[in-house]
């Protein structure tokens, strides 16, 4: 084909007529918008876990028998000198004590010994030891101190704090990719798919375990359309922790309230706790160094279980609880409580990541239908949470931004 005449100099949009003949300057590194942000799924790498042989996985949580007992009903009674009287407790609390029990009432310091219970109301003894009668309160709380047996006395009726059985249900996670046949032969800038696709689907099947871990929901059902067949949904945290769970209700954080909800928290389980907060939590912890509270927050990163963390001094405790931020959780809404003023305090000790036997993550190919022109692949992975002791994990919502 001839060539056309043109006069003037030759630019750049029209080389040879064809502005497409020059190569395009094309950064092959992809810029990724969003980072990989599963660090508890990281962490959770890093631990040991044991798998899953049923769809359903149980354990059995376990406490000490209790010590504490609370008064019902007030008694105005101030004995002068030891003697007999009754005490009402709370519903239930009878079957923590029997006779020979020593009892502290730890508002006024007065002892009782037990002689008879019958449901809730004791027939005590009064003032023994050296501490003076008090009237009794309703809501005072008594300590069970140990029982003093007489000698020559009968075995005492045993007893046993319940046990009890948690458990959880493995979900199914499928993060599928495919291409035309034609696609994958071609050249691609960044490289060859499906290869290159396969990476992203790796980040996003790892953020939706992320996901699980904390927000999944807790179900079985035993027929599902249109297969008829059951399916189960993993319960995450949220769906397990319940005794503490701090709901600043649109106020920012204090140290103090942070500090009692850390109290509260670490009387159970292992001192093993790290904290996953959005940003807007963690928000509130950086302004509390600017209004001279920086020997409790101590923004300087180091690695736990492979992850970058900031740290929080517990000051009733002494302990230095890792602080992780959850990025992602940026995005979330905050208004209403939403998930965007969210922070989990998860005892590592107590969480434990169950993948199904020969179910666990894997990179399955030829996916694809029989004698269609297309290459399929999925990430697939059956696995559960065990959350274990709820009482060892706590919750933060609610807090709005600090001004």
């Amino acid at each position: 084909m001839a060539g056309t005449p043109v006069l003037g100099n030759l630019s750049t949009a029209e080389v040879e007529g064809d502005p497409t003949l020059i190569p395009l300057d094309f950064d092959e590194r992809f810029k990724r918008l969003k980072p990989d942000d599963t660090q508890f799924m990281t962490m959770m790498s890093r631990l040991p876990r044991r798998v899953a042989i049923r769809e359903k996985v149980n354990w059995v949580e376990e406490d000490l028998f209790p010590r504490m007992v609370t008064i019902q009903t007030a008694n105005a009674n101030v004995p002068p000198a030891a003697g007999s009287d009754t005490l009402v407790l709370a519903a239930g609390h009878g079957k923590i004590v029997q006779p020979n029990d020593i009892l502290r009432n730890m508002r006024t310091n007065e002892a009782y010994r037990v002689t008879a219970v019958s449901t809730d109301t004791l027939t005590v003894a009064r003032t023994v030891g050296s501490a003076a009668g008090a009237a009794v309160n309703a809501s005072d709380v008594l300590l069970v101190v140990a029982d003093a047996q007489p000698q020559g006395a009968d075995f005492p009726v045993p007893r046993y704090l319940q046990r009890v059985l948690g458990f959880n249900y493995t979900q199914i996670v499928r993060t599928p990719w495919a291409f035309t046949n034609t696609a994958i032969a071609v050249e691609w800038y960044g490289g060859r798919e499906p290869a290159r696709e396969g990476v992203r689907k790796a980040i996003e099947d790892k953020r939706k375990w992320e996901h699980l871990a904390f927000f999944g929901a807790r179900s079985y059902a035993a027929a599902v359309p249109p297969e008829n067949e059951p399916q189960g949904t993993c319960g995450g945290l949220i769906e397990f922790i319940q005794s503490y769970v701090l709901d600043s209700n649109g106020a920012v954080i204090t140290p103090a309230a942070f500090d009692n909800f850390l109290a509260q928290v670490f009387q159970y389980g292992s001192t093993n706790k790290v904290l996953f907060a959005s940003p807007l939590v963690v928000q509130n912890f950086s302004a509390w160094t600017r209004v001279g509270m920086g020997t409790q927050w101590a923004p300087t990163p180091e690695n736990v279980f492979g992850v970058q963390v900031d740290a929080f001094i517990s000051g009733a405790y002494g302990y230095r609880v890792p602080v992780v931020v959850k990025k992602e959780w940026g995005e979330f809404p905050t208004t209403g409580k939403g998930y965007g003023t969210y922070a989990f305090l998860v005892d590592m000790d107590y969480v434990e990541f169950r993948p199904l036997r020969d179910r666990s993550s894997k990179l399955l190919t030829d996916r694809q239908p029989r004698g269609k022109d297309t290459y399929a692949q999925e990430y697939l992975q059956e696995a559960t949470f065990e959350i274990s002791n709820e009482k060892a994990h706590g919750i933060l919502k609610g807090c709005i931004a600090p001004t």
